[in-house]
């Protein structure tokens, strides 16, 4: 009977273990920006990656995630493609964006100083407060700046893609 009764502790253990272990895989969910609209209404926290066609750093950084998402389980990404959001610079001096768009102009109001892709905006209550922009192939990092102005390269700070996402996740 003692034994009966270690066995079955012993199974109920090992099952609570593997259960609070559970990990989900990582998750890239593409959505529109009407979609992206309604979880900036709802004040939702998440990170959505901007991307568009013929982007060979959008490419990169997509056959990396690919490559090394198993690696990195409990994490959701959201994906917006802008290839057809009518962008074009306010001026020719500008470094800013203007839309032709209802798409184009949903991004731009979240972000208006959206230039480059890829860029990963960390939304925190609704608002963009954290951005990465670029991907570099040699080393897997994004480029550091705020929200406020465009990013300039030379001198943002790098941090590697993965904790990127997972600092803010």
């Amino acid at each position: 009977m003692k034994r009966i009764f270690t066995i079955l502790c012993t199974l109920v253990l090992c099952i609570g273990l593997v259960g609070c272990s559970s990990k989900t895989p990582f998750e890239m969910k593409e959505i529109t920006a009407t979609q992206l609209q309604k979880k900036l209404d709802k004040k939702e926290s998440f990170v959505v990656i901007v991307e568009r066609d013929n982007c060979p750093y959008c490419e990169a950084i997509q056959k990396y995630i690919k490559k090394t998402k198993d690696e990195h389980p409990n994490l959701v990404l959201y994906k917006i493609d802008t290839t057809e959001y009518g962008f074009t610079k306010m001026d020719d001096g500008s470094n800013q964006l203007q839309s032709s768009t209802k798409d184009g102009k949903i991004l731009l109001d979240m972000a208006p100083y959206f230039l480059y892709t890829p860029t990963m905006y960390v939304i925190q209550k609704g608002e963009a407060k954290h951005v990465a922009s670029g991907y570099s192939e040699t080393d897997h990092t994004v480029s550091l700046w705020d929200v406020d102005s465009v990013i300039d390269f030379e001198n943002a700070d790098t941090q590697d893609f993965w904790e990127f996402l997972e600092t803010y996740e």
